[in-house]
């Protein structure tokens, strides 16, 4: 549990949408995941994998780390079984990033959103923490529909309710 309600709510949304979809993509077959379709990515296995991956940056950032090596930089495939026990750890290593910087940092202090801490870092690249955590939403949310449209591309449509309405349902029949 965060510090803040509606922190609370949108990141528990956001990362239940998150694991909707990759539940939907351990659906597909190994050559639909990583059939190149031209959105995001390239493909649902390169865009899962990079909204991922990012999520470890978030995380790393938010606890003042240098970023770890992010597993989309590999040349390796992964499953989308793969994918998901890696986004169950990293959801919960986020989360819990959240919770301490909120407890440490006011939403107006400014976080260096870079991938090191030394030397001269850009002004640009100095934010406060809000946009930081603005930023991780908009980059799930934006990630999301484009492996969206790329499940539709390939005649999936009926396990996209991961609306925050739906959320809220589910969240209530619990």
């Amino acid at each position: 549990m965060m510090n803040n309600p509606l922190l609370d709510v949108l990141f528990d949304y956001d990362g239940w949408a998150n694991r909707r979809l990759l539940e939907a993509c351990c659906q597909l077959t190994p050559e639909q995941f990583e059939k190149p379709l031209g959105l995001g990515h390239g493909n649902l296995e390169r865009t899962v994998l990079h909204l991922v991956s990012a999520m470890i940056f978030f995380a790393d950032r938010l606890n003042r780390r240098p970023p770890r090596p992010r597993p989309e930089k590999n040349t390796r495939t992964y499953s989308a079984k793969e994918i998901l026990e890696l986004f169950e750890s990293v959801d919960r290593e986020l989360h819990q990033a959240i919770v301490v910087c909120q407890g440490s940092h006011a939403l107006t202090d400014i976080l260096n959103w870079t991938d090191e801490d030394i030397g001269e870092i850009d002004p640009l690249d100095r934010i406060p923490y809000s946009v930081a955590l603005a930023q991780m939403l908009e980059h799930s949310i934006h990630h999301r529909t484009q492996a969206a449209d790329m499940l539709r591309l390939l005649g999936i449509e009926k396990s996209l309710e991961w609306h925050p309405f739906e959320w809220d349902e589910a969240k209530r029949s619990d």
